[in-house]
């Protein structure tokens, strides 16, 4: 009787977590429309994201060929990272960076001529309703990591970060917006290892505006991928 009662509490509690999880999703505005003007941003590419059988994610590539953002379809404990930037190396390579001053888990696609940033995120398993579409994958992180996704209000867009100061951004409104998808890059380990900023070809070097956690207005450089796609 006792282990009975103790099954039953915990299968309370995984469907209490579960429910909860799916209502506060329900009522998070941000995170819903990140989803919406995502799905807008991927419908009207003309080269959609395609799945990677091997690493089990979901491949994003710039129209110009030149990074891409990658982020998991299903669990992979042996894969790097699960969201990430991935980018040509020679740009950046011919504006003086010395790869030899880069840590090792930015080249771990070198030999494809790509450098890499990213992160591992929760270990919470995918739960699919249907099929397992970009979307849906996407819809994961805003699920299960919501701290990843926000909103950068100067410029109107959603964003996912895949590491510190490097992110996707995308536009709540291409209608409004002439930079509907923009790669964006924190320059300082990249400058630090040789780097001339003004150099790096395909790249955009900017001060962008931000806000802290509480709301208090900065500027940052950044190296900036923007598209017009609509």
């Amino acid at each position: 009787m006792k282990k009975i009662k103790v099954a039953a509490i915990l299968s309370f509690a995984i469907f209490f977590a579960g429910g909860a999880a799916e209502a506060a999703l329900n009522t998070d505005i941000i995170g819903q429309t990140a989803i919406a003007s995502f799905k807008e941003t991927i419908d009207v590419l003309d080269f959609p994201p395609v799945a990677d059988e091997m690493d089990k994610v979901w491949i994003l590539t710039a129209p110009d060929g030149g990074a891409a953002f990658w982020w998991r379809r299903e669990a992979n404990d042996k894969r790097m990272f699960d969201v990430y930037l991935c980018y040509d190396a020679e740009p950046f390579v011919n504006a003086g960076l010395d790869l030899n001053r880069l840590p090792a888990e930015m080249k771990g696609m070198l030999d494809r001529g790509k450098l890499m940033t990213g992160k591992k995120l929760s270990t919470e398993p995918l739960q699919y309703d249907g099929e397992i579409t970009a979307l849906a994958s996407f819809e994961q992180i805003v699920k299960l990591d919501r701290e990843t996704v926000g909103y950068h209000a100067a410029l109107d867009h959603y964003g996912v970060t895949v590491s510190e100061g490097n992110l996707l951004e995308w536009a709540k409104d291409m209608s409004k917006n002439d930079k509907d998808l923009v790669f964006v890059l924190d320059p300082k380990i990249l400058i630090d290892a040789g780097v001339d900023p003004a150099k790096v070809e395909g790249w955009t070097f900017a001060r962008v505006p931000l806000e802290d956690a509480r709301g208090r207005k900065f500027e940052a450089d950044k190296f900036l991928k923007p598209f017009d796609l609509k």
